[in-house]
């Protein structure tokens, strides 16, 4: 999988059907690891707010289950995400609402593009996901470089 342990930060736009340019959106996403799989969680601000939590963990059949709670929406469905894109499918328990989301490693990151279908709505969203590296301050460091003067 592409997302890697630790804190993502994403900046993108979400675009409803029949509008051109869209609407900013921003994500803090915590990625976790333990024995059975992988945890996202989150939340999103700007032109959609809210909460998220996704998990993910293989399946006998080589793929993975993935159960999302983004907002409002339940959706549950499989991956694949042993090579790129990484792409998942949802749907909830009606089968009134799917989604799609694709992973890919870019120059600045990792690309997130979707698509959420509800009833004739149609919904996208593409966000550019990168690791937020914080800078740890120690007292015992040297540097064995010289420095010009």
């Amino acid at each position: 999988m592409l997302l890697s342990k630790g804190l993502w930060l994403g900046k993108g736009r979400i675009r409803p059907s029949g509008i051109s340019l869209g609407d900013e959106v921003e994500a803090d996403v915590q990625v976790s690891e333990d024995d059975e799989g992988i945890s996202l969680s989150g939340a999103f601000s700007g032109a959609f707010n809210g909460t998220f939590s996704i998990r993910i963990a293989p399946d006998e059949t080589g793929t993975y289950v993935v159960d999302a709670r983004v907002g409002a929406f339940a959706l549950e469905g499989m991956g694949k995400l042993e090579s790129e894109p990484n792409l998942c499918l949802l749907w909830n328990e009606g089968g009134t609402q799917s989604a799609t989301v694709a992973l890919f490693a870019v120059a600045r990151g990792i690309g997130c593009r979707g698509f959420l279908r509800e009833g004739e709505q149609t919904l996208t969203w593409e966000m550019l996901l990168r690791l937020k590296q914080d800078a740890l301050k120690a007292d015992n460091v040297v540097s064995l470089s010289r420095r010009r003067r």
